[in-house]
């Protein structure tokens, strides 16, 4: 008798809603979770309420024994019930999570876990006493320490009669209590993970910022390819690299740099004496005789270079943040990340990158938007995970850039940094995108940007699955386009 061996299917965990007050302190989410017999727990705030739809999809998630915590997009409607938008979320997002409570109003965690961890939370003499959204920031900061794992659910399982949002907007004093408390929270995770940071409230108070600590023995070599190029900006005549080397000296505050310049023989001699002046014994000149190729003159470079930070710079930026490279290096420090962009602008102050976004092709996210543009739920406020950066303004530890090979020589022009992200990602690695990093950056005024047919077919032959998968957009997203838009918005 022959039977056919079925495959096992793994049993979906029970789920159990409960809703907590805005307000909840230890003791509230202790019995909550006390109380219940279910493998997992949905803290739900009683500003909405988990459609028929949350159970079912959460307990497929947590069938996965390592699942930890699991978080959904979210639907916003008015008193009546009526729709007014969706609030469509990134897959897990650490970095982001440290300066925002991005996870919204349905927070899911396996119960056993979240009683460990709100038991370890009420004994830590580093955090006072906690309540609502900053607990809840608490408990997942320990859930996720230890490499628990974390789902985003792209569907609309949680709806809200107001808009969630990262502070809750009763009075200023409870605005202030709760990032008071968060910023505690969140100081008390960096000491645990060793990460040296000190965290802040930004401006407009509802977001964090963690300034890293660098050790001023780090050197960084800030690797610009140039031809000496000249070119007219707010009406004045400049030669692009001379302003670029002026500006860095004279407002940035790290000064452990050495400034490795990648020059065409075109490039003129008085380019070269200008700059001997400006640099000093810092100054490392580089000749490059061959046609143009960004990826290899940045190879050049880097060979040339002795930092243990590598710093890409197009030569047609000038400096807005004093502290920029500060922003840029400690990130690109930590262990887990790849590349590392920055806030760039172009001469009319309208944002020129905040981070990439692939879906069906390879975009700058919000490009052309005013440069303080804050993003759906402040995303562009706060450093976050992004699937790539531009190599106008890259940082990466040297040693990452040699693992990875460098960039590859056979996109000379354009896609380098794409195809350089992805490689990185390949690696486990995050790229990471900050807006405390700010430059002007007059984009392609030196070169030609025209994008070649061939450049692309290699960029989709080559990373095809990849450019319709960006973690950190969401499939509910049209994709095609610079914004964040609703699929059927328009």
């Amino acid at each position: 008798m022959n039977s056919k061996i079925q495959p096992k299917r793994e049993k979906k965990a029970t789920v159990e809603i409960v809703v907590l007050d805005d307000q909840a302190d230890h003791p509230a989410i202790n019995a909550a979770l006390n109380s219940s017999l279910a493998d997992v727990v949905v803290l739900s705030s009683p500003r909405g309420g988990c459609n028929q739809r949350a159970l079912s999809f959460l307990g497929t998630v947590f069938s996965d024994p390592e699942m930890t915590v699991a978080y959904s997009d979210e639907s916003v409607v008015d008193k009546r019930g009526r729709h007014l938008h969706s609030i469509y979320k990134p897959d897990w997002s650490p970095e982001r999570f440290r300066s925002q409570f991005y996870i919204g109003d349905l927070l899911a965690v396996r119960r056993s876990e979240a009683l460990n961890a709100v038991l370890d939370s009420a004994v830590d003499d580093v955090v006072p006493s906690l309540h609502g959204k900053a607990l809840r920031w608490d408990l997942v900061l320990r859930l996720t320490e230890s490499g628990g794992k974390v789902a985003h659910i792209p569907e609309l399982l949680f709806g809200s009669t107001d808009a969630p949002s990262d502070i809750d907007s009763d009075s200023t004093s409870q605005v202030g209590n709760m990032m008071l408390e968060a910023t505690a929270v969140v100081q008390a995770h960096c000491a645990r993970l060793e990460i040296a940071a000190e965290v802040e409230i930004s401006e407009p108070g509802n977001t964090l910022h963690l300034r890293r600590q660098t050790d001023a023995s780090t050197k960084v070599s800030l690797i610009i390819p140039t031809r000496g190029s000249s070119g007219t900006v707010w009406g004045q005549e400049r030669v692009f690299i001379i302003e670029l080397m002026q500006s860095i000296i004279t407002k940035s505050t790290w000064k452990n740099v050495e400034f490795v310049v990648v020059a065409d023989t075109a490039t003129p001699p008085i380019v070269r004496r200008a700059l001997t002046q400006l640099c000093g014994d810092r100054l490392v000149w580089v000749d490059y005789d061959k046609p143009f190729n960004f990826s290899d003159k940045i190879g050049q470079g880097r060979a040339a270079s002795s930092g243990d930070v590598l710093l890409l710079l197009n030569d047609d930026m000038e400096v807005i943040s004093e502290d920029f490279i500060e922003e840029l290096v400690g990130l690109a420090l930590d262990p887990g990340v790849g590349a590392v962009g920055a806030r760039l602008l172009l001469a009319d102050g309208r944002l020129q990158h905040i981070g990439h976004r692939y879906a069906d092709g390879t975009f700058h996210l919000f490009a052309g938007y005013d440069g303080d543009y804050p993003g759906p739920e402040d995303m562009c406020r706060v450093t976050r995970e992004c699937i790539g950066v531009t190599a106008a303004c890259l940082a990466i530890r040297a040693e990452v850039f040699d693992e990875v090979g460098g960039m590859a020589l056979d996109f000379p022009n354009n896609f380098n940094d794409v195809d350089f992200s992805l490689r990185l990602r390949e690696r486990g690695l995050r790229n990471i995108v900050t807006p405390h990093a700010v430059l002007f950056h007059f984009e392609s005024v030196t070169r030609d940007g025209t994008v070649t047919a061939e450049e692309a077919h290699l960029l989709f032959s080559r990373w095809g699955t990849q450019l319709n998968s960006d973690p950190y957009s969401n499939p509910n997203l049209e994709s095609g386009r610079i914004e964040w838009l609703e699929k059927g918005a328009h």
